[in-house]
Formats: C-alpha cells, structure tokens, sequence
C-alpha cells in the first residue's frame, strides 16, 4: 500500500511542480525535488535520472552523501542504487 501512495503523491508532485515551475518563487523545484525522491526507488527511468544528476553536478552527489543518514529508509536506498560507480540497472 505505501508503494503505491509514494507513487501516486510523487507523481502529483511532479506534475504540479511542473506546472508552479515558472513562478518567481521556487516551490515549483521544491515540489519536483520530493516528487522524484519518492518515485525514484520504484521507477528505473527517475533512478537513472538520479545517476545522471550525481555524475553531471559532483558537489550534489557529495550533498547527498553527506546527508545520507539523516534520510528515511527509502531515500537510503534510492542513494544507494543510485551511486555514478553503481552498475545501471
């Protein structure tokens, strides 16, 4: 049951934070940010986005690593599978 409400919420938060994207104020990529955090552990396609965003900006990757213990378990995870050094799924 969870997996599915991380889904449906994530994909809701995708989709209105595309659309608040262009206001002067940044909720738009607050919302996206928490959108692709909670579909990443159930989607292939947002984890290899993940990846690509960890191999292009170093200093993001370096954040999350970081960071990594104050996360739920299911972010944990989704850090994880996403490693740049990490085989693709």
């Amino acid at each position: 049951m969870l997996p599915i409400l991380h889904q449906v919420f994530g994909s809701t938060l995708v989709f209105a934070g595309l659309i608040v994207l262009p206001l002067p104020i940044p909720f738009g990529l607050v919302m996206l940010t928490i959108g692709f955090a909670l579909l990443a552990p159930y989607i292939p396609a947002v984890q290899r986005l993940i990846r690509f965003l960890r191999v292009k900006w170093p200093k993001f990757d370096e954040q999350l690593r970081r960071y990594r213990h104050r996360f739920p378990p299911v972010i944990k995870r989704t850090i994880d599978k996403t490693q740049p050094t990490a085989p693709a799924e």
